[in-house]
């Protein structure tokens, strides 16, 4: 839904299931490169470090889709599975 507006997004994520291999995202625009898994972390200080510039997107919007990405709970908000798995979704957009 606002892929024009996402101009860049590059990052390392933590993810409780598999911590001590980072999760590496990149996307430019609508074109989000599959993730992939490092077999450790490259400068070994674990901690998720995100990227994302920007055009016309409130802050707020970015923290709140990552926060339900991450399964912070917050109201009004999805979770990670409704993000992931919205049979209501249009591919590709």
């Amino acid at each position: 839904a606002h892929g024009e507006r996402l101009l860049r997004m590059k990052g390392v994520i933590e993810l409780l299931e598999d911590p001590a291999r980072p999760l590496v995202v990149h996307g430019v625009q609508k074109i989000l490169h599959p993730p992939a898994r490092l077999p450790s972390w490259p400068d070994g200080q674990r901690g998720t470090r995100l990227v994302l510039i920007t055009l016309d997107m409130p802050e707020d919007y970015v923290r709140r889709l990552f926060a339900a990405f991450t399964n912070r709970p917050s109201i009004d908000t999805p979770d990670r599975a409704a993000l992931e798995n919205n049979p209501l979704a249009i591919a590709g957009r």
